[in-house]
């Protein structure tokens, strides 16, 4: 009996302190550190509103030789090009590969065609797919087809592990799907070709394949926001193509591999009325252009360079035509301008200007990847960040109250600022995060770290609007002459999930404090929070519900128009811009162009002259202004 009751007390103190370790590595501790996680939804198609849904698959037209995908239409759409692909899982950008082959690629990821993740509770699933619409293989002739594809695990996103996959199918004369092809996961690796024979028995009319790959998510219900988006492939440069000479495999393009840059130094924007202090010590002196000869011969490749004042169309654009070199096969070459200040304008509160890049290839090579654009902005904010999130930040642990956070920025002259903008990004974690409480504060500047606190907000916030910045006017103006700190102070526990831009790195300049001293957090990234300077009068306390208001008056510029357009709507009355989306339709009313409203211009060069109609529409009440403008080249 004593045994047995000494042996009890024994597994009882065994229970208690295997209970008490769980919990200890469960619960983070004071002292916590913040956290980048993956994120639960894509913006760029959250944004989208959930149209994917109505228009998934594409009708099943064949298609005839050749087959060629390089995904250099990333800026006009997210989703695959419907004449080639049957569905619309993947995500088309330039924000997660590093150096691919062209500029644009497809993202395999754990989210679905709306941005959202997979519901899917199994250890390991098919995620995405990429079907090609069926293609002709049955002409007389054609015997010698290859499929050729470039592929590269993680870029930027997250590596997937040993047992995830990336997979390529045929689709069969008796249309069963079978794997022709696979590599397990693994981190980050240059973009790799696979050149692989179409076997005899496939060459027929309707021959299909297409991509999937596997994927695993973390799920831990002790830490939210573990949960998001894993396990990235990106593939490029997709060819189906009959193969009569060795050199028919070879891929005849020069091609740009990276966007333009912001010409301020550490910024994509300042405020207008500080860039003249800026200009001495911000502003770049060169500007560059990063492309690869994607073939086996060396080409001599000229650069153009074209800077456009968006705001005064008729005023002529500045244009450096650079000497050319010759730029062996296979090769990266990154080639830098010298200019001077090419930011000159006659307006006053704000400015905008078109960045352009482009190679002056011969008429054998693709002409979608010799271009890129870059839109230098200047308002009354500054920001470091480009608007797209890759990553969610903050703390994750049930002991963030009173923590903190802070992003340094500066002032090139003497200024107050007025407001501070926070992006927080997308979830499915609505009930939760309305929970979670917090404080707009700003900091001096302490030898490169935040130090006395000039300002914490009366209002405690929480997450109302997700997908986009979210503008807090502070309840008094705060002096800033250089250097100084703005981000939050949590009142409750909980994840923010604030917006992390990882491909603009900005370490040095995000701190934390979650134990009475401040730490410098060493992520690559920069967080998405926005200072607003200038007059008081710029900014507006609206009393509308910004769910149902709506704009009154629409601006169209230039008009007639050549290569872009600009749209600006009245925006004092409580509106954001996000809340809606910009159509053109053709005169027909055949729906050209559809995408979520962006401060940016929208690039019409690819739609035939003529009289078309722009409609600004309101996404949840549908109420909509349009105005008629004319392409004319």
């Amino acid at each position: 009996m004593r045994f047995i009751l000494e042996r009890s007390r024994y597994d009882m103190t065994k229970y208690i302190i295997g209970t008490s370790l769980l919990l200890l590595l469960r619960i983070p501790l004071w002292g916590q550190q913040p956290e980048v996680v993956p994120l639960e939804r894509n913006p760029a198609l959250y944004l989208e509103g959930g149209r994917s849904e109505r228009i998934r698959t594409a009708r099943a037209d064949t298609v005839n030789l050749p087959f060629i995908d390089d995904f250099s239409y990333y800026a006009e759409s997210p989703y695959p090009d419907q004449s080639l692909w049957m569905d619309r899982y993947v995500f088309i950008n330039n924000d997660y590969p590093v150096q691919p082959r062209s500029n644009g690629v497809a993202t395999f990821d754990a989210l679905d065609a709306d941005g959202k993740l997979y519901n899917n509770n199994s250890p390991r699933f098919a995620a995405d797919t990429l079907t090609s619409r069926p293609v002709n293989l049955g002409e007389s002739g054609v015997t010698n087809v290859y499929l050729s594809f470039f592929y590269q695990p993680q870029g930027i996103g997250d590596n997937p592990e040993t047992g995830d996959s990336l997979i390529l199918q045929f689709k069969s004369a008796d249309q069963e799907w079978r794997s022709v092809w696979n590599t397990p996961g693994t981190t980050v690796q240059p973009f790799k070709r696979v050149l692989m024979p179409v076997p005899p028995n496939y060459l027929h009319k309707g021959f299909q394949f297409r991509f999937v790959n596997m994927v695993s998510l973390e799920v831990d219900p002790y830490n939210p926001g573990a949960k998001g988006n894993a396990d990235h492939w990106h593939i490029d440069y997709v060819s189906l193509k009959d193969i009569q000479s060795p050199e028919d495999t070879a891929i005849l393009d020069v091609a740009v591999i990276a966007p333009l840059k912001s010409l301020i130094k550490g910024y994509t924007s300042i405020p207008w009325n500080q860039f003249r202090y800026a200009a001495t010590t911000r502003l770049e002196s060169q500007i560059s252009i990063t492309y690869r000869n994607n073939y086996y011969k060396s080409f001599f490749i000229p650069k153009v360079f074209e800077i456009r004042d968006i705001y005064h169309p008729l005023s002529a654009p500045i244009q450096i035509i650079s000497g050319g070199e010759n730029l062996p096969g296979g090769k990266i070459e990154t080639f830098y301008q010298d200019l001077f200040n090419p930011f000159i304008s006659t307006s006053v509160d704000s400015a905008l200007f078109e960045l352009k890049g482009y190679l002056q290839t011969d008429d054998a090579d693709r002409k979608e990847n010799d271009t890129v654009r870059f839109y230098q902005t200047f308002k009354n904010y500054f920001a470091r960040d480009d608007g797209t999130p890759e990553s969610g930040y903050g703390y994750r642990g049930i002991n963030a109250q009173d923590c903190a956070i802070a992003c340094r920025y500066e002032t090139f002259t003497p200024d107050s600022v007025q407001a501070i903008a926070l992006y927080f990004n997308p979830t499915d974690s609505n009930n939760v995060t309305s929970r979670y409480i917090f404080k707009i504060a700003v900091w001096k500047d302490d030898n490169g770290r935040p130090g006395e606190q000039v300002y914490l907000s009366n209002e405690e916030y929480s997450i109302k609007e997700k997908g986009k910045y979210v503008t807090y006017v502070l309840e008094k103006p705060i002096y800033v002459t250089k250097y100084y700190w703005i981000g939050w102070q949590q009142v409750t526990s909980g994840f923010l999930n604030v917006g992390f831009d990882r491909s603009y790195n900005d370490q040095g300049n995000l701190c934390y404090n979650s134990s009475g001293v401040w730490q410098t957090d060493v992520n690559k990234g920069t967080l998405m929070i926005r200072p607003f300077l200038g007059k008081r009068s710029d900014f507006y306390t609206s009393v509308v519900d910004p769910e149902t208001a709506t704009a009154t008056k629409m601006r169209v510029y230039p008009n007639p128009a050549s290569q872009y357009i600009y749209i600006a709507f009245d925006t004092l009355t409580g509106i954001n811009p996000a809340d809606y989306d910009i159509e053109i339709y053709g005169q027909t009313g055949r729906l050209r162009y559809r995408r979520t409203y962006t401060d940016a211009y929208i690039d019409v060069s690819s739609l035939e002259q003529g009289l078309y109609i722009v409609r600004l529409v309101h996404k949840k009440t549908k109420q909509s202004l349009t105005q008629k403008i004319l392409i004319n080249r």
